[in-house]
């Protein structure tokens, strides 16, 4: 009897041994798990990072597309208003070409009426 008890005395530390061992193959895992688990915050971090720089090339991006429109609407309307203003001064320089001709051409059409009635007389 005394054997069988130091059988299972002997049976139950080989298990004890494997279980320990066991244990401490889990503890290393799970070491190696909070490992990976940390570098993966790291990771998600950094992406958050990268998520949080973007957001803010694009807010950037946003505020200087607003104000290439701006610039390109005070363009256009500067621009008609150029247009409409040399379209006055072109208008204006027919107007007295028109003029000074017509009443160049007034003073030659009396100068012929004026000689074709001398020439008749």
């Amino acid at each position: 009897m005394e054997k069988q008890i130091m059988n299972m005395l002997s049976d139950i530390q080989r298990n004890m041994k494997e279980f320990d061992q066991n244990l401490k193959e889990l503890d290393r895992s799970m070491k190696g798990l909070d490992g990976r688990m940390q570098g993966l915050e790291s990771n998600v971090l950094g992406l958050e990072s990268n998520v949080q720089g973007l957001k803010g090339n694009l807010k950037e991006f946003g505020s200087d597309l607003k104000e290439i429109k701006e610039t390109v609407n005070r363009i256009e309307a500067s621009q008609t208003e150029d247009v409409t203003a040399m379209l006055k001064v072109g208008n204006q320089r027919s107007e007295t070409d028109f003029h000074y001709l017509n009443t160049r051409i007034t003073d030659i059409d009396k100068r012929v009426f004026t000689l074709e009635n001398r020439s008749e007389g």
